[in-house]
């Protein structure tokens, strides 16, 4: 596409020749293939999300700890990554920063080489979109899973973010920056100047276009909002200040890096939410845990792709589930040991649900082969 035809979908209408839209049948679209997911039960390819918080919440710091860490293929709060993903970071606060933070990441993490890259100066997205058309080119190039756009006031253009009208200006630009290249948009936002306010800055509109919105505070974030997902997920997380080199005269050059934790989540609030599990959820969670502290350390290792994660091999969870009566009596005598077994695949498949149950409390994460907690 020419960057006159992108101007020209974000700022006014076009004609479009020939026939554009298509019928079809209910059967054609439950024959359809499952939503892919590039974080779990979160971020999706072609989708928009906005993750905004007040001012020096650390919502910069949390994105770009889990983008950088999706350029090596790991993911955050238990949530398992197809593969190493391809980042494009818009860091149009400038580049006053972000040096600093990214050495901090690749110290801790490791190198993402070139997954993971950046555009760090102020652009214009927004009407009347002067650098969109360059982006979606860089985003092309770099063959980008992920776009993180740091943040909206940045990069909003000429516009006013509290009218609706040029709020969905920008929406418009988001949704071309998707379409053309089918990364996942992620945007970041600021609150409201007052404390108390349940929504961001500017107009409503942004949040009835995101497929996914999560408010972050200090020391934690909270799934607002997801499609087609369960909303209210904690993704609790923690500043922690590190040194990365000393300057001339000796003193320390530090920044902060994200790290999953549980500052902003409540200290009751794991245990509230392990007494609302049903029977069976909770017996999975202590099996789990049974498994990941007993002495059979060659269950305990890490997941692939998800470094310092405590993890056991899922038939090993099966069989502490055996232990602890999982499976009915009569179960037991029908013989659950044969893999063949209808009831054995009935049993996993209620293991898979309450997994499930758990990864949305954010007590536990799992993968076709592996379990851990979070």
């Amino acid at each position: 596409m020419t960057v006159d035809a992108i101007l020209a979908r974000v700022n006014g209408p076009a004609m479009r020749p020939g026939k554009r839209l298509r019928v079809l049948s209910a059967r054609t679209l439950m024959d359809a293939p499952p939503r892919s997911y590039l974080l779990d039960g979160l971020l999706a390819p072609r989708e928009l999300s906005v993750h905004w918080g007040q001012p020096k919440c650390g919502k910069s710091f949390l994105l770009l700890r889990l983008a950088y860490g999706l350029a090596l293929g790991v993911g955050m709060w238990g949530r398992a990554v197809p593969r190493p993903l391809r980042v494009l970071y818009l860091a149009a606060e400038g580049e006053g920063g972000i040096g600093n933070r990214l050495r901090a990441l690749h110290d801790e993490m490791g190198d993402a080489g070139d997954a993971f890259a950046v555009i760090a100066q102020r652009m214009e997205l927004g009407p009347p979109s002067t650098d969109l058309a360059e982006v979606i080119a860089a985003a092309k190039a770099h063959r980008a899973d992920l776009v993180v756009v740091d943040t909206l006031a940045r990069t909003f253009g000429a516009g006013n973010e509290d009218a609706a009208m040029d709020m969905g200006g920008f929406i418009a630009a988001m949704d071309v920056l998707r379409e053309e290249t089918g990364a996942h948009v992620a945007v970041i936002h600021h609150g409201a100047k007052d404390e108390s306010s349940k929504t961001p800055r500017g107009s409503g509109a942004l949040l009835g276009a995101a497929d996914l919105v999560v408010k972050v505070a200090k020391g934690g974030a909270r799934v607002d909002y997801a499609k087609d997902d369960a909303d209210g997920a904690d993704l609790a997380f923690d500043l922690r200040v590190v040194e990365i080199g000393k300057r001339p005269d000796g003193s320390a050059i530090t920044t902060c890096l994200a790290v999953e934790g549980g500052g902003a989540v409540a200290p009751g609030k794991s245990r509230d939410a392990e007494r609302r599990l049903s029977d069976a959820n909770g017996l999975l969670l202590r099996a789990l845990r049974d498994v990941v502290a007993g002495d059979d350390v060659e269950h305990v290792i890490p997941v692939p792709g998800m470094p310092r994660v405590a993890a056991v091999k899922r038939p090993a969870l099966r069989a502490a589930l055996m232990q602890a009566a999982w499976y009915r009596p009569d179960e037991l005598r029908e013989g659950v040991s044969d893999p063949g077994n209808a009831i054995e695949r009935r049993g996993q498949t209620r293991e898979h649900k309450a997994l499930e149950a758990l990864k949305a409390k954010s007590l536990a994460g799992f993968t076709r082969e592996w379990a851990w907690l979070t």
